[in-house]
């Protein structure tokens, strides 16, 4: 009974720290590879000027292969390395429409204020932009994993594990239509190495069924772009309606004769 007892939540620099021990080991390792795979395949189709990482394992330079000409990489702890700029998540010092693509690595779970951080990050983006968000996913075996170990247990004790379908409803009342739903990693790691080549076979067949049970989800989103209801002039229907109307009869001299 004492796996069941009651802990204080983790704050969020114990949150990342933890998540970036677990992200060097050997599950950790494979998560992120193949999370790599399908986020540099998503690169390929998204262009522009600047872009912005928030990850909780920046080392990984998941922009690395972006086609956007400017990418930084934010991180909210101090001890990163000076290639991460540091950000408060829950207030961006960005102008407003000024990103073309913003990337968020796990943020959104480890966050405090999950709807604060994507709104910063939403108000961040352009109309017509790209924001990737990618979250650990309820539905997995790694998850059951988590619920079952004490160990890991104790590591993801901080993270608040979203949905993908409640994350798709709030990147749609923050204006942005869902572009695609990717689900990876759906065999532990330890099955991987034992299943060989079997295990390859079985990730590319549950990926191309888009089976929603992978251990993490990438969900690709594009900002709306405002419609405009083009308003008639008001002077333009009164002209028309003068049009042809003479108001008196014709003053002309002479025409009395």
């Amino acid at each position: 009974m004492q796996w069941f007892k009651k802990t204080t939540r983790p704050e969020i620099p114990q949150k990342l720290q933890a998540l970036q021990g677990w992200m060097q080991s050997g599950a950790g390792e494979f998560v992120l590879e193949t999370e790599r795979c399908h986020i540099e395949h998503e690169l390929k189709y998204i262009f522009g000027y600047h872009a912005v990482e928030l990850s909780v394992s920046p080392a990984a330079a998941l922009l690395s292969g972006s086609q956007v000409s400017r990418n930084f990489q934010f991180h909210p702890l101090n001890s990163e390395p000076a290639s991460s700029l540091l950000l408060d998540p829950y207030h961006w010092p960005i102008a407003p429409g000024s990103l073309d693509l913003v990337l968020l690595h796990h943020m959104v779970e480890v966050s405090d204020r999950p709807h604060r951080l994507l709104s910063e990050a939403a108000h961040t983006i352009i109309p017509g932009g790209k924001m990737i968000v990618v979250g650990f996913n309820p539905l997995s075996l790694c998850n059951i994993k988590c619920m079952i170990l004490p160990g890991y247990r104790k590591l993801f004790s901080g993270v608040q594990f979203i949905s993908p379908s409640r994350m798709k409803d709030w990147l749609t009342l923050l204006g942005f239509s869902v572009e695609k739903v990717i689900h990876g990693a759906y065999l532990l790691p330890s099955n991987h190495s034992a299943m060989g080549l079997k295990s390859e076979l079985i990730e590319q067949r549950c990926h191309n069924w888009m089976l929603p049970f992978g251990s993490f989800y990438i969900i690709v989103a594009t900002r709306e772009v405002a419609g405009m209801t083009p308003i008639k002039p008001v002077w333009s229907s009164v002209g028309q309606s003068l049009v042809g109307k003479p108001i008196t009869g014709s003053s002309r001299v002479g025409d009395n004769r």
